[in-house]
């Protein structure tokens, strides 16, 4: 439930490729959701056109509802937005829109919130990127996500650059040649060169792209995608021992690569893993509840 004094909440899930903009009016009978698409928002690499999607995608929803300028501005606005990397870049990006309420975090914490709901629970999100969480009592905790170069260990980008580096090794004797390696090598003609040009100017995706390759080798027994994927589900259970999970508890998973790590879990996770709860959006949509509530508080 929403405090009275905030009949509407806005959510925004934002994320480097698009961003959702739901405005929801919670004082209908059900609950009235309009929702919008907008443009990337990643606060880290384009921080001013992320103010320039979000003020679009803001304006886009008060035209569509039809709310005037002082109802509208006073509605408080979560945002969950990729390349918030502190408090002083979500200041940023908050100070520089026009509601009297905002709070911006980056996009992992309603990534967490929305598959988690309320259970006390960690998460795996396991895409072109990675990162983990666990929530205990509404207080989320949030571990790696730290980009290609630094982080990111067992995500997709991760494993297929893992894979061209063990590809390279393999062609100077270094490692054993694998059929995954050998496949790899053929990309680029057998000629190591080609892949170190690739390396140099290659985004995340464009790495991700080797991802099913090496999740289909270790499935047929390559010692290499074996290898692979051994090492990135050490990183999860890492991860979630350092976020503190107990046994037992549930692990729900998130993206496009997680799912696959099923089979190289130790029984006492693998056996507990979940599919998410809702997405992103549903726990944006929550967040705003928490800082509606926060603001009513401090308004008595």
């Amino acid at each position: 439930m929403t405090d009275s004094r905030f009949p509407y909440l806005i959510a925004v899930d934002g994320g480097g490729t698009s961003c959702r903009f739901a405005l929801l009016k919670s004082g209908a009978t059900p609950p009235q959701q309009l929702v919008v698409t907008g443009g990337s928002a990643n606060v880290y690499t384009a921080p001013d056109q992320a103010v320039e999607t979000l003020s679009a995608g803001l304006a886009d929803l008060q035209r569509q509802s039809g709310l005037t300028d002082e109802v509208f501005h006073q509605i408080p606005v979560y945002a969950g937005l990729a390349g918030v990397i502190d408090g002083e870049s979500a200041a940023r990006v908050a100070d520089a829109l026009p509601q009297a309420h905002v709070r911006v975090e980056d996009d992992r914490m309603p990534a967490v919130v929305g598959a988690l709901g309320e259970d006390t629970a960690s998460l795996i999100g396991v895409g072109t990127g990675s990162f983990l969480g666990r929530q205990v009592a509404g207080q989320v905790t949030l571990i790696g996500g730290h980009g290609t170069v630094l982080g990111d260990e067992a995500s997709g980008g991760w494993l297929g650059r893992r894979a061209l580096q063990l590809t390279l090794q393999a062609a100077e004797g270094i490692e054993p040649m694998t059929p995954l390696l050998r496949s790899c090598l053929r990309d680029f003609s057998n000629e190591t060169a080609k892949i170190v040009r690739f390396a140099q100017t290659a985004r995340p995706v464009a790495f991700g792209a080797y991802a099913p390759r090496v999740a289909k080798a270790a499935v047929e027994g390559d010692a290499a995608g074996r290898r692979l994927m051994a090492e990135g589900a050490e990183y999860l259970c890492n991860g979630l021992q350092a976020l503190g999970r107990r046994p037992e508890e549930p692990v729900y998973h998130i993206g496009g690569v997680a799912a696959q790590y099923a089979a190289y879990l130790p029984a006492d996770v693998a056996d507990y893993l979940r599919g998410a709860e809702g997405s992103p959006l549903d726990g944006a949509l929550e967040l705003a509840r928490r800082f509606a509530r926060e603001i009513a508080q401090e308004m008595v």
